[in-house]
């Protein structure tokens, strides 16, 4: 069964259809559409045995049902509200977004009187009552917009930039908001905290839709549903708020009332035509990845945020004259550009009020020396991946001089910041701290990840991670090694309310301990509410006491790899007394049925009965209890194809030598090259030995 969604006109169906068999097999293909006259046609062919379904509105029932549930969630509609809403529900004829839209609006009131609910009746255009289809959901969402207060107005109407389906994040959204002052406050306001408040009423509000929602219900990014995009789209193009060029709409008339411009497969006549040579009003350009082609930015003196989604060398030329930039996002398609790295101009210091500078999914060697001039940045985004090690003071001078910075990212797949380790640094406007060697690295679960990471940016965590950052909320930080001295200093941490720490090695035989103090009389982990633990054995335990407001953990560990190092699976979890809900990940490989199943019995039945789930990886590689052993092995033949560590030439056998144990399992990483052969054995005593890496250099046998 094949379904191809949303097609618009009969074009795409030709094209698709071609790769199709036909057959008498019995296979089936669902084909969606808004328009009927799309779907007759498609259904019309000769070989086509079709039939077109037009989808019906909602059943009474069904209407009643979904807008009630929005407004009163499971309490119902109060009697005197009865005959008012069996109104308004005649109006919306069945139809999920209008009720939806409606009842948002509604539920958006301070009170639910019969005085405000017959208002919004009577404002709904009694056009509805004859109407069907895409016209009707405009009316219907015209009366949600009008009802939004008006810098509320231009948040939404900001969303038309983006292409249809895109995913958008919570806070990058939001720095857009800010840096084009469509987020206002008073001098003392935070304006994120703002501007957080109307991403969450636009939710309320059903006029985007959240994604990628977190353990305690708060959504870090959104989507705009394809009818409130054109909805919006259509508001945009009529307000002259955003100007879309998607190789369709020619260029407008009047370029100076071009204030935000979104670039999409735009070329020739439909593209910025070359003889312009000042765009003066955009405050916004947005090239997407699909665009062909784009104009010198120097055509852009007022341009505040600027996002190219295939930088290169050539168009990221002049970006150090746009001196009124306060956001600015490159990012590159990896599969493209895989060896390219940019070079960022020398002049960047220029932009003396650029607050945001997200370089995350662009490959750069060097930061510019007049990076240091960039003082009012508050969020800086960096991928380390072909990092110039020359550059390690130019990086640390840089963060030294951000006395401003608020969120800090560091993307290091395969790059030491050990170097960080050294400087004394305080950021004390620090909110969010990310390092991570795999990209989504928070989000990932262990399946995604297949092998533990044998990487990691710190040896250890830094030591001004400590209570001198006031401020710092959100810690996530991948470190070799984890001492009993840094639990101490992240349980000081006076508003740390989410960490998500992942430790390479186990320390010591010995499990660190969580405890109710920080070593003095402070309560530690005072505000911590989410906790995600990752290490191959599970070293923690917390004690009576431990992190009181303790919401959500989650806990990743190898079950024999805790086994061998820590003997038992007692975390001390019952501890936890306002823990809510326990997420565990085991990593089953090598492991027997009966440790998993006292790793699983452990973590639920100290757990003081919170919402519980349990993951089981790689079942595959579990051993049964009563499994004769593997006889020892003393020497492997393994022809190696091509070049690798211990065969250069190519394609001819070696030997590898292993230790006479009981081989469990061999993992071999291989790429272009060979680059590492791992052994897990157990000795005679049943201890569990890794074996491995080889040498990082082609040819080294070790």
């Amino acid at each position: 069964m094949i379904l191809i969604d949303d097609i618009w006109d009969e074009k795409p169906w030709k094209l698709i259809k071609c790769v199709l068999a036909e057959n008498k097999l019995g296979n089936k293909v669902i084909m969606t559409t808004r328009n009927v006259d799309v779907a007759r046609s498609c259904c019309s062919s000769d070989k086509v045995d079709g039939i077109v379904h037009e989808l019906q509105p909602l059943s009474d029932c069904d209407s009643e049902q979904l807008f009630y549930y929005k407004i009163f969630g499971n309490y119902g509609c109060p009697a005197e509200l009865k005959v008012v809403s069996q109104k308004i529900l005649e109006k919306c004829e069945g139809w999920p977004l209008g009720i939806i839209a409606i009842a948002s609006l509604l539920a958006n009131k301070p009170t639910q009187t019969k005085d405000q609910w017959c208002s919004v009746y009577n404002s709904i255009s009694t056009g509805l009552e004859n109407n069907h289809g895409v016209k009707d959901m405009r009316l219907i969402l015209s009366l949600s917009y009008r009802d939004m207060p008006l810098q509320l107005r231009a948040c939404l109407l900001y969303l038309s930039i983006f292409p249809e389906d895109q995913i958008i994040g919570r806070d990058d959204l939001i720095r857009r908001w800010i840096a084009e002052d469509l987020v206002r406050g008073r001098q003392d306001d935070n304006l994120y905290e703002l501007g957080d408040k109307y991403f969450n009423e636009l939710i309320n509000r059903s006029m985007i839709q959240p994604t990628d929602v977190d353990a305690f219900g708060r959504a870090q990014a959104c989507k705009v549903h394809d009818l409130v995009l054109e909805f919006i789209t259509f508001l945009s193009a009529e307000e002259d708020f955003v100007t879309i060029l998607n190789g369709q709409q020619p260029f407008p008339p009047q370029p100076d009332s071009i204030h935000r411009l979104s670039l999409r497969n735009s070329k020739g006549e439909h593209g910025i035509p070359q003889a312009t040579k000042r765009l003066p009003h955009v405050r916004t350009l947005f090239v997407s990845s699909r665009a062909n082609s784009m104009p010198p930015l120097s055509i852009f003196p007022v341009l505040r945020v600027l996002e190219l989604e295939q930088c290169t060398r050539r168009n990221i030329r002049g970006v150090e004259i746009l001196v009124h930039l306060r956001y600015l996002r490159l990012s590159q398609a990896y599969h493209y550009y895989y060896d390219v790295c940019i070079k960022l101009p020398e002049e960047i210091g220029n932009l003396q009020f650029l607050q945001t500078l997200d370089l995350k999914e662009a490959r750069i060697k060097e930061l510019p020396s007049t990076v240091v001039h960039l003082r009012q940045v508050r969020v800086l985004e960096i991928s380390l991946r072909k990092w110039d090690k020359r550059c390690e003071e130019r990086l640390l001078q840089c963060l030294c001089n951000l006395k401003q910075l608020e969120a800090l990212y560091i993307f290091a797949p395969d790059y030491s910041l050990d170097f960080m380790l050294r400087v004394d640094w305080a950021p004390s406007h620090l909110r969010r701290f990310t390092v991570c060697a795999r990209q989504n690295e928070e989000n990932a679960s262990l399946t995604a990840f297949v092998h533990w990471l044998a990487f990691s940016p710190f040896s250890t965590l830094p030591k001004w991670i400590n209570s001198s950052l006031s401020h710092l909320s959100n810690l996530s930080i991948v470190v070799k090694i984890l001492l009993q001295e840094d639990i101490l200093s992240l349980g000081c941490l006076p508003a740390l309310c989410s960490l998500y720490l992942q430790v390479i090695e186990a320390p010591t035989k010995e499990r660190l301990e969580i405890t109710e103090r920080t070593g003095g009389h402070a309560i530690a982990f005072c505000c911590l509410v989410n906790f995600r633990f990752m290490s191959r054995a599970m070293g923690l335990v917390f004690r009576p006491g431990a992190m009181k407001g303790l919401q959500r953990l989650s806990l990743t560990f190898d079950v024999a790899e805790t086994k061998d190092v820590y003997v038992d699976f007692n975390l001390g979890l019952e501890n936890l007394t306002s823990l809510q809900a326990l997420d565990v990940e085991l990593d089953c490989r090598c492991a027997t049925t009966s440790e998993v199943q006292a790793a699983e019995d452990a973590t639920y039945l100290n757990a003081r009965h919170p919402t519980f789930h349990v993951s089981r990886h790689f079942t595959e590689d579990m051993r049964c209890d009563q499994e004769e052993e593997i006889p020892e092995l003393e020497t492997m033949r393994a022809g190696l194809a091509r070049i690798g560590p211990c065969g250069e030439g190519g394609g001819r056998a070696c030997d590898i030598k292993v230790v006479p144990q009981r081989l469990e399992s061999v993992t071999i990483y291989s790429g272009s090259l060979v680059e590492s052969l791992v052994f897990s054995y157990r000795d005679h005593d049943g201890k569990r030995h890794t074996a491995g890496p080889w040498g990082s250099h082609p040819g080294e046998n070790n």
